[in-house]
């Protein structure tokens, strides 16, 4: 199986977050991402149509469609199906409290159908540091990009201890597997236990999806150069540190790349 499918089969079988419900994966979520709500606040506030890629469960899709002003467009893209069912009832769910109704459909991030130059602002919150070729996905973002556009681009930042310690763990997990000829055993163990944490999947995550990157200061800048402007934000270590506008201990760069 080539790695794009195992990447889909991954999240068929473990949707970020877990949970059964928006209610209970927007709860999780925003417990331990606290610096989401004001960055989707003001995509609401600013932009009257916007492109997730990535979207999973469509926990953001969804937030963001609640704070949209009435007549905008959201459109949530992902590889599994799984998750996009999961996004449509989250749609679905809080329909009475929704200000625009979300669109989900299936899209690779590396080739995306929309025209050129169509979103005046695209966000990817945690998704294309998974991408077989996170550079592609990284152009295509810019092709459907508005001219004066922004797009909101989280990835893994290599320096935080968080991303330190999956790298490491991952690591073990192959060399393990080279060991006894299995294939992700820490990860099927899990699996077989059915391991839940209070971080949702992520425990999942480290072991078991098939490609994770992370990236320093310059290789952002490096994946970003063909926009117009970049500045880069570090969040996601915890609550205490959320209100910072760079949290010296984050997970996540926060790319924000104007075309």
């Amino acid at each position: 199986m080539d790695k794009l499918s195992l990447v889909r089969e991954f999240w068929d079988e473990t949707p970020c977050d877990g949970q059964p419900t928006y209610a209970l994966r927007s709860q999780l979520r925003y417990h331990k991402e606290p610096w989401l709500l004001p960055l989707l606040d003001r995509i609401a506030a600013e932009y009257p149509s916007v492109l997730e890629v990535g979207c999973g469960q469509g926990t953001d899709g969804v937030t963001l469609c609640e704070r949209m002003r009435p007549g905008g467009r959201y459109v949530g893209v992902d590889m599994s199906e799984v998750s996009l069912a999961q996004a449509r009832s989250a749609g679905v769910e809080i329909r009475e409290r929704l200000q625009i109704t979300p669109q989900f459909g299936f899209e690779n991030a590396e080739q995306l159908s929309f025209p050129d130059s169509t979103f005046p602002c695209i966000l990817s919150v945690g998704a294309l540091h998974h991408s077989e070729n996170t550079e592609r996905a990284i152009k295509e973002i810019r092709r459907v990009l508005a001219p004066g556009g922004t797009a909101f681009i989280l990835l893994y930042r290599t320096i935080a201890p968080k991303v330190f310690a999956a790298h490491v763990l991952r690591s073990a997990q192959k060399s393990l597997d080279a060991v006894l000829g299995t294939d992700r055993i820490l990860y099927r163990a899990l699996r077989a236990v059915r391991h839940e944490v209070g971080a949702g999947t992520a425990v999942y995550e480290c072991f078991g999806v098939p490609i994770l990157r992370s990236y320093t200061r310059a290789s952002m800048c490096a994946l970003f150069r063909d926009f117009s402007s970049l500045t880069l934000t570090a969040h996601g270590s915890g609550r205490s540190l959320a209100r910072l506008a760079n949290d010296p201990f984050g997970y996540l760069w926060l790319a924000e790349a104007a075309k």
